[in-house]
C-alpha cells in the first residue's frame, strides 16, 4: 500500500483538508501533519533553535503549534512518520498560486521540502479566491496522485505545481507565468501615536501570459507546473562571465 504525507498552510481547520485526506486515503495510507493556524505566505521557511509543541489530533494526525509548512515536512519526514513516505501533498490552499505566488506560497513550500528530500510531491490549490467547495480538487488530486504514484522514480525530486478550477474542461502541463499586483504599505495609528504597518495589494491580471499557468486556468483548465529544486539560471550562466562581474585590474 501507498504512504501518503499531506500538509498545509492554512491549518488544521483548513476547508480543503478533510476532503483530500477522504479522497487520498482510497490510494493509500495516509498520515497527517499540519500548522495549527494559518500560516500562508510562509514560503519555504523553517523553524531553527526552537522547539515546538505537537498536538496530536487522532491516529496518524498531528499538529504542530507555530510550525511552518516545511516544518511540518521535515517532522513528518524525519520522525513522526519515518521512513513511511512515497507521496507528499500539500493543500488543497484555498486559493491559487499562480506565477511567483510559489515563491510565497507556503503549500509550495511544504511540497518543495518533500521532494528537495527526493520524495514525490504536489502542491494542490484552488483556482478560485477563497473557494468554498474542494470535493472536486481533492478528485482531481487523487486522480493525479495515482499517476504519479505508478512512476515515482520519474518524479523523483520534482514538485508537481497545480492549480484545478471549477468545473474543469480537462489538464495541461504549463510553465510559471507572471502575475501582476498593485502592492502596497497600509499604515495606521493608535491612540498613542504608534505607526504600524501591513503588507497590501490586490491581484490586477495576469498580464501577457498565453500558455503559461496563468493562462491555463483561465481557460479552464487544471494547470501543472513541474518545480525543480536546482533554481540555477542554465541560460543566463552561459552569457555571465568574469569580466561583467569582476572589475578590471587599474
Amino acid at each position: 500500500m501507498h504512504e501518503i504525507l499531506i500538509s498545509n498552510d492554512d491549518g488544521v481547520k483548513a476547508p480543503g483538508l478533510r476532503p483530500l485526506m477522504k479522497e487520498l486515503s482510497k490510494i493509500g495510507k495516509v498520515y497527517v501533519i499540519v500548522p495549527k493556524t494559518q500560516m500562508s505566505g510562509t514560503g519555504h521557511g523553517i523553524t531553527l533553535a526552537k522547539y515546538k509543541k505537537v498536538e496530536k489530533i487522532e491516529k496518524d494526525f498531528y499538529v504542530i503549534k507555530g510550525g511552518t509548512p516545511a516544518d511540518c515536512v521535515k517532522y513528518g519526514l524525519y520522525h513522526f512518520f519515518k521512513n513511511k513516505t512515497d507521496l507528499v501533498v500539500s493543500g488543497i490552499n484555498t486559493c491559487p498560486n499562480l506565477g511567483q505566488d510559489v515563491i510565497y506560497s507556503g503549500t509550495v513550500g511544504a511540497a518543495r521540502e518533500g521532494a528537495l528530500r527526493g520524495v514525490p510531491s504536489l502542491a494542490v490549490s484552488a483556482a478560485e479566491v477563497c473557494a468554498t467547495e474542494y470535493e472536486h480538487s481533492a478528485i482531481a488530486t487523487r486522480e493525479i496522485a495515482e499517476k504519479v504514484l505508478k512512476r515515482k522514480k520519474f518524479f523523483k525530486n520534482i514538485c508537481l505545481n497545480i492549480n484545478i478550477p471549477q468545473n474543469y474542461k480537462g489538464i495541461k502541463v504549463a510553465p510559471l507565468g507572471l502575475r501582476i499586483y498593485d502592492e502596497s504599505v497600509e499604515t495606521v495609528v493608535d491612540e498613542r501615536g504608534n505607526f504600524s504597518y501591513r503588507l497590501s495589494g490586490k491581484y490586477i491580471s495576469g498580464g501577457k501570459n498565453k500558455g503559461t499557468d496563468i493562462d491555463t486556468v483561465d481557460k479552464g483548465y487544471i494547470s501543472v507546473t513541474p518545480l525543480r529544486i536546482d533554481q540555477t539560471d542554465f541560460t543566463f550562466i552561459k552569457k555571465l562571465n568574469y569580466k561583467v562581474i569582476i572589475p578590471s585590474k587599474k
